[in-house]
């Protein structure tokens, strides 16, 4: 009888370890983030362009006058990347490129009488990301360097009217650096979407209008956007 016990007690667990195995073998293992990816974004952004004259030359007022312009408008562009992933942390690189469309103007025709306008177009970012998931839910911070296409135009309006002496246009390229971070959701294999802010910052631009007077025009954005990722 005790044989007999002792055999069924092997039997049994020789079974349940076979099915265990089994078991594990065949179980799935979560959503694998590891590997690289390409996609398409849309979404929103505002900004603003702080111009401040040091001398009060520029916009003929006093010395430290300042003149705000507020941006915004609709964007898109596509992004490509590789994850890396050590348990339930992710680490990676990805690369944006696309079109910004922040732009507005202020004409102040009261005093001080002061017009602005400014516009970001084409831009890239190369970004380092972090983040933690849980299974095929992603949270994550990213930054790195970012660079834009831009377009200024501030001055003095005399009479409601531009002044031609008094005024100053730039456009060109700009290099500077943006933070973010998001939230990102596998629904399938090979197939992620995410909801994603980020801040940039371009620093400072310099304008010279034709009398030589100076000003300074601080140049920034946020962005809100959604994205579609295929990975492979």
């Amino acid at each position: 009888m005790k044989r007999l016990l002792l055999a069924s007690t092997f039997l049994a667990a020789a079974c349940g370890g076979t099915f265990a195995a089994d078991v594990i073998e065949t179980a799935p293992a979560g959503f694998v983030w590891s590997g690289g990816y390409v996609g398409i974004n849309a979404g929103y952004g505002w900004g603003r362009g702080n111009a401040v004259d040091p001398t009060g030359d520029f916009f003929e007022e006093d010395a430290g006058q300042t003149l705000d312009v507020d941006s915004h408008g609709f964007l898109g562009g596509v992004q490509a990347g590789y994850n890396w992933q050590s348990g339930a942390f992710v680490y990676g690189v990805e690369a944006d490129l696309g079109y910004l469309g922040v732009k507005g103007d202020n004409f102040v025709v009261e005093d001080p009488d002061n017009f602005g306008s400014t516009k970001l177009g084409v831009y890239g970012d190369l970004t380092a990301r972090l983040g933690f998931a849980t299974d095929s839910l992603l949270i994550y911070a990213k930054g790195g360097v970012a660079a834009t296409h831009y377009k200024l135009s501030y001055g003095d309006l005399d009479g409601g009217d531009i002044d031609p002496d008094s005024n100053a246009s730039k456009s060109g390229g700009r290099v500077g650096y943006t933070i973010g971070g998001g939230v990102e959701w596998g629904f399938s294999d090979k197939w992620t979407t995410k909801l994603e802010y980020q801040y940039f910052d371009f620093g400072k631009v310099g304008l010279t209008d034709n009398d030589g007077d100076k000003a300074k025009v601080k140049i920034d954005a946020h962005t809100i956007k959604i994205g579609l990722n295929y990975k492979f």
